[in-house]
């Protein structure tokens, strides 16, 4: 489909179409009917270390009332405006289909497809999160839940859950680190992801994005506070530097106002 081909409410209705699937998709695994795991977590290996406690991923629920509602939203409302819009509702029927997709693909253990399927994820919400800030700065009508904020907190859960499922995959297929413990393996990869996380705060000043940051490392430090000083530092330290980005952009917008 070329996207300059279609008007605007024709890519409402292409991504409303998506959202149906992915529900679709997400009803299946959820009353078993796809695979073994309906929760989309394997039986077969035990969480690694860098898999925050388990009410972390109560998230979902945020992203997925955003994400139902986003094009419901559209619907009624963006009957016109800013031509990049029908680039945002091709953006997301990708990533809704995906979404659903790895929810099945995890639902039978299909570990290097879901780490296929979440790259794919995170490509399409950096896309949209680049198309919604290029539409606010010309199209002052943007709202800011449905249309900015809660792609911010996708984008972030999916940044943090790519690194997620690269963990998975390596413990599912009993990957032995070379040698180095498990312990090493997640005192190297907490520091990076939080570089990689910090990055793309630093490009787009996103206080919702580092929320879920703080959030997610909480969540870590909640998980081994009995059982890990040195994770627990690690994630403690994190906390405190997004807390301070988070501070520091509160700051920055309450001196503009």
């Amino acid at each position: 489909m070329k996207v300059k081909t279609i008007n605007l409410s024709t890519s409402i209705l292409f991504s409303l179409g998506a959202m149906l699937i992915m529900m679709g998709m997400y009803y299946l695994t959820q009353a078993g009917l796809m695979g073994s795991n309906p929760v989309g977590q394997s039986s077969n290996f035990e969480s690694p270390l860098i898999v925050p406690a388990g009410y972390a991923f109560a998230i979902w629920s945020i992203i997925y009332i955003g994400i139902i509602a986003f094009p419901i939203y559209q619907f009624f409302i963006r009957r016109e405006g800013h031509p990049l819009w029908k680039q945002v509702h091709v953006w997301y029927a990708l990533n809704v289909i995906c979404n659903g997709l790895w929810l099945i693909c995890a639902s039978y253990d299909w570990q290097l497809i879901c780490l296929g399927v979440i790259a794919i994820m995170l490509l399409t919400l950096y896309k949209i999160n680049e198309l919604l800030i290029a539409i606010d700065k010309e199209y002052p009508d943007l709202n800011y839940w449905l249309e900015r904020m809660v792609f911010s907190i996708y984008f972030a859960w999916i940044t943090l859950a790519t690194a997620l499922n690269v963990s998975t995959v390596l413990a599912f297929y009993k990957w032995d680190g070379w040698g180095i413990s498990e312990l090493t393996w997640a005192i190297i990869i907490l520091p990076v992801v939080s570089l990689v996380a910090g990055t793309v705060f630093w490009k787009y000043r996103d206080a919702a994005y580092a929320s879920v940051v703080v959030w997610a490392f909480i969540a870590l430090i909640v998980k081994h506070i009995d059982d890990s000083m040195i994770l627990t530092g690690i994630s403690g330290a994190v906390v405190v530097i997004f807390l301070g980005l988070i501070f520091t952009k509160s700051r920055k917008v309450l001196s503009n106002a």
